[in-house]
């Protein structure tokens, strides 16, 4: 996995996006690269679909774009690697289920490719969406919401089992990424993502304060999540800092989730 973030991390979209396309290309990957327009802006999705039918999709998702000057290669070079490793392991064992695996577009920006996916898709045809994100450094897989995670037991897309590691923390609140498209049409959905052990104790604080409504302190505010730094031009937003460890224990989640589906 660590060979295709090196590809596809660059900070020039275009290249990154050439990256994508040709590593599906030397796997013989079909795909299909949308170029529809959304609010003032051009997005390209890269889609492999399997079993198209009439069932509902499920999505797994991560964006392959990148905030200007940034090398993305945590954000988001690390879940798109993770997610073309699901996509031969399906090509290679099959699936039963109508899924949808989409790379998207602009999700740094306005007028998100996960916006215009749904637009085109039609929301009632989603049963729900697994967004993968910033998974390259850190020990400690975080999923959520833990609202969200009720809903795809009940989908049948996860049971708990497959939650029943010691490095898999739920949360109540997602960070907000791809996701949150799909929340706000009432989709069910879960966001991975990967941080270090000592950052979990802030992010909880920061969620209890978003959940109860009351301002974080001004020491809340200005205490620095280590994973922040590997984002958005941040000291250690580089290729360097990216472990393939942390990506084998989303990809195994993902998997399990998959076989789960079998």
């Amino acid at each position: 996995m660590l060979n295709n973030v090196k590809c596809i991390a660059s900070d020039n979209i275009n290249k990154r996006r050439y990256a994508l396309m040709e590593i599906l290309d030397k796997n013989s990957i079909e795909y299909t690269l949308t170029n529809r327009k959304i609010g003032d802006n051009y997005v390209k999705n890269i889609i492999v679909s399997f079993n198209k039918n009439n069932d509902k999709k499920l999505v797994i998702g991560a964006h392959y774009d990148n905030l200007e000057g940034s090398t993305g290669a945590n954000d988001n070079a690390t879940g798109v690697a993770i997610l073309i490793q699901v996509v031969k392991y399906i090509c290679k064992n099959g699936i039963n289920k109508n899924i949808d695996i989409v790379f998207f577009d602009r999700e740094e920006y306005a007028d998100r490719g996960s916006e215009q996916y749904i637009k085109e898709i039609g929301k009632q045809n989603i049963e729900a969406m697994i967004n993968i994100d910033t998974c390259g450094f850190g020990d400690t897989v975080i999923v959520g919401t833990e609202t969200n995670i009720q809903k795809l037991y009940k989908l049948n897309i996860l049971n708990e089992s497959i939650l029943d590691k010691d490095y898999i923390k739920t949360i109540k609140i997602n960070p907000g990424s791809d996701d949150r498209s799909f929340e706000n049409e009432n989709i069910p959905n879960i966001h991975i993502q990967v941080v270090p052990k000592e950052d979990l104790d802030i992010i909880y604080k920061i969620i209890d304060c978003e959940i109860n409504g009351i301002e974080p302190s001004q020491e809340l505010i200005n205490t620095k999540l280590k994973f922040m730094d590997t984002l958005h031009n941040g000291l250690y937003d580089n290729i360097d800092i990216v472990d393939e460890k942390p990506m084998t224990f989303v990809l195994d989640l993902l998997l399990d989730i998959v076989k789960n589906m079998k």
